[in-house]
């Protein structure tokens, strides 16, 4: 699948999502909801958003039909590769609270696949987002944490991002 003005992998690809009003703990309840169930995290502060909601993606692809985010972490983790395993990862990313910043990536493919991509099906189209911790590429997992977020948690992020006055393909 071809998406129109996005022929091959594009780095840091811009993104402004509107956000007519949401508050930051619904988007927190959402995401521990779906993403990493039952897992400690620091919880979001309770802010308002309203406005547009910037954001660069650091690589966009398709890869088997599906397209995916891909974001570059350069954490230090550790001295060796053993210091970038599955729980590593897991930890790491849910004490930055990347798994909210992987739901955000993906609800902007989401949106840019629903207005480009002719026929797009989340189901079908959407991959999800991958977290690269760069310095981890020779561990075992190669330092990836990568997630396929339910189509409900994206349907209910886009939802409470939306205004009531908004339709889905705006």
């Amino acid at each position: 699948a071809t998406l129109a003005g996005l022929a091959g992998p594009k780095s840091e690809m811009e993104f402004w999502m509107p956000v007519h009003r949401a508050d930051a703990r619904s988007i927190d309840a959402l995401v521990q909801r779906h993403l990493l169930p039952g897992q400690p995290r620091p919880a979001l502060p309770p802010t308002q958003l309203a406005g547009m909601l910037k954001g660069f993606m650091d690589l966009v692809f398709e890869h088997q039909g599906r397209w995916w985010v891909a974001d570059y972490k350069s954490n230090w983790l550790g001295p060796d590769d053993a210091a970038y395993g599955e729980a590593a990862l897991q930890a790491s990313l849910l004490a930055h609270r990347y798994d909210v910043q992987a739901a955000l990536y993906a609800l902007a493919l989401h949106r840019l696949l629903r207005s480009r991509l002719p026929g797009y099906d989340p189901d079908t189209h959407l991959g999800g987002a991958l977290t690269v911790y760069l310095r981890g590429a020779d561990a075992p997992g190669h330092g990836i944490w990568a997630v396929r977020p339910p189509r409900a948690l994206i349907e209910q992020l886009d939802a409470l991002l939306r205004g009531p006055d908004e339709s889905e393909s705006e």
